[in-house]
């Protein structure tokens, strides 16, 4: 998906947001936001809505992540991976091994290329999380176009995670705690737990007798200046549930954890790096990327892996927005990128008839009859304004200003713009051909239809000679030619573009 894209993070206590510009060969980071949760669970929706608006944000090209675990995550290995195959046998083989009743699930899975074939990631929700999902991102004036599970989102920041593999990210959160586990292909396996910072701050509030914001500062000391005895005991549930879990990959992969990689708010408790590094005898760091800078790398990585990850969504990546529940919102950003090219092809084309019979028409009342049908056909297109003394001029100075627009039209068409075509059968044309081009219809995007009238078959086959010579076209056919009015020469010709 090409554009501007957002990760929506939600949190128990804080929210994360993170947008993204994608081009057609890097993404962009272009702006994170972070709050407080308000409160109650209508003023976090409304505040969100206030920041969407007032931020100017997407409000559809948004990621957002299933807000607990999934009630089933299992692996299933193909001899292929091709997708399209995949969609037409994964949940036979689903029905197979999953003790769950699929009909009041939703499901979806994760591709993982393998050399000797594919494996699938499937994640199973109940279909009323999903509904109540939707309709609180709704009532939050937000329409999400993916949902996933966070720990498969990460995948997409592989090209971030610096370290000898394999190795485990690993988000602490406050209500969750994800594991990815990435060998040197990319993502492997997931997992996610509920024991995490809060999990931290009750067993400090529940051991010492103290009060959840007691306990809150006790966390936030961290490691550092010496022996905080009330958080090592908190956090042996936690070091404990990391140990399985890697232990539970290793036997996965047959193969040895090297790196563990830390991200998420809980991360940022003073010497939790050194700490789990003594507890697990494995090298801990912190995840970073240098556009978000240290701490702001951890806090969020999440959202910026949920925006990353949309953004670039595609067959074989986990959507559970599917089924009942699929987007059938409509894009109208980008309908607007491409209506105002076509706009401008339709008086470009004008602008070249115009340019081309001024150099062969010498009747002064010729040339006056098509500067009227062009000063129409501008004023037409732009009602609002009242006057233009120049319209050629004047759509010179619109082209220009919707040259971006048109570069991202020529990103997703992969070929020749508009533009391209006309200005090569403006250029072809010979100087010395009398030539009346009538029309210029792009069939779709290979076949250009060109029509209009010549003095004579000569010029057309001239015409037919200099647009095959140019090399701007695979192909030039001339469908036909017939005498029109007055003895012209009426043709019709198709191109083929490269």
């Amino acid at each position: 998906m090409y554009g501007r894209f957002v990760g929506l993070d939600i949190g128990s206590d804080t929210v994360k947001i993170t947008l993204v510009k994608r081009g057609l060969t890097d993404t962009d980071l272009s702006q994170i936001i972070h709050i407080k949760t308000p409160g109650s669970l209508g003023e976090t929706l409304l505040e969100i809505k206030n920041i969407f608006t007032e931020k100017y944000l997407p409000k559809n090209d948004v990621a957002v992540s299933l807000p607990g675990n999934p009630i089933s995550v299992r692996v299933l290995s193909f001899p292929f991976s091709d997708p399209k195959k995949i969609d037409q046998t994964y949940e036979f083989e689903l029905e197979n091994v999953s003790p769950f009743d699929l009909s009041d699930k939703v499901h979806g899975y994760y591709l993982v290329k393998r050399p000797e074939g594919s494996e699938t990631i499937v994640c199973m929700s109940q279909r009323e999380d999903i509904r109540h999902l939707v309709d609180l991102c709704q009532s939050g004036g937000i329409d999400p176009k993916v949902i996933t599970f966070a720990p498969l989102a990460f995948g997409a920041l592989d090209s971030f995670l610096f370290g000898e593999r394999p190795l485990v990210l690993i988000d602490i959160g406050a209500s969750r705690m994800g594991f990815s586990l990435f060998d040197r292909g990319g993502i492997r396996r997931v997992r996610s737990s509920s024991k995490a910072g809060q999990f931290i701050s009750e067993a400090i509030s529940k051991n010492l007798g103290v009060s959840h914001d007691v306990a809150e500062s006790r966390k936030r000391e961290g490691f550092t200046g010496g022996r905080n005895r009330a958080l090592e005991e908190a956090m042996i549930p936690i070091v404990d549930e990391i140990k399985r879990t890697i232990q539970f990959f290793e036997i996965e992969l047959g193969e040895e954890i090297k790196t563990i990689i830390l991200s998420g708010g809980t991360s940022l408790m003073p010497g939790i790096s050194d700490y789990l590094e003594e507890k697990l005898k494995k090298g801990v760091e912190r995840f970073f990327i240098p556009d978000l800078g240290e701490n702001n790398s951890v806090i969020f990585a999440q959202s910026f892996a949920l925006a990353t990850y949309g953004s670039a969504l595609g067959r074989g990546k986990l959507n559970l927005r599917k089924g009942e529940f699929k987007y059938a919102g409509k894009d109208s950003e980008l309908r607007k990128v491409f209506m105002a090219p076509a706009l401008l092809l339709s008086l470009f084309i004008l602008f070249s008839i115009y340019r081309t019979g001024a150099r062969y028409f010498e009747l002064r009342s010729e040339v006056e009859k098509l500067e009227a049908q062009t000063h129409a056909a501008v004023s037409e297109a732009f009602p609002n304004v009242k006057v233009i003394p120049r319209p050629m001029e004047f759509m010179e100075g619109e082209v220009k200003k919707v040259r971006d627009k048109l570069k991202l039209v020529e990103e997703i068409r992969g070929g020749p713009t508009p533009l391209d075509v006309l200005r090569d059968i403006s250029a072809s044309i010979p100087p010395n051909v009398k030539l009346t081009v009538s029309e210029v219809n792009f069939v779709d995007n290979k076949t250009v239809k060109m029509r209009g009238t010549s003095d004579s078959y000569d010029e057309v086959a001239k015409v037919e000679k200099a647009l095959s010579g140019t090399g701007a076209f695979k192909q030039v056919i001339r469908e036909s030619t017939e005498t029109g009015v007055n003895n012209t020469v009426k043709f019709q010709m198709a191109l083929v573009l490269k």
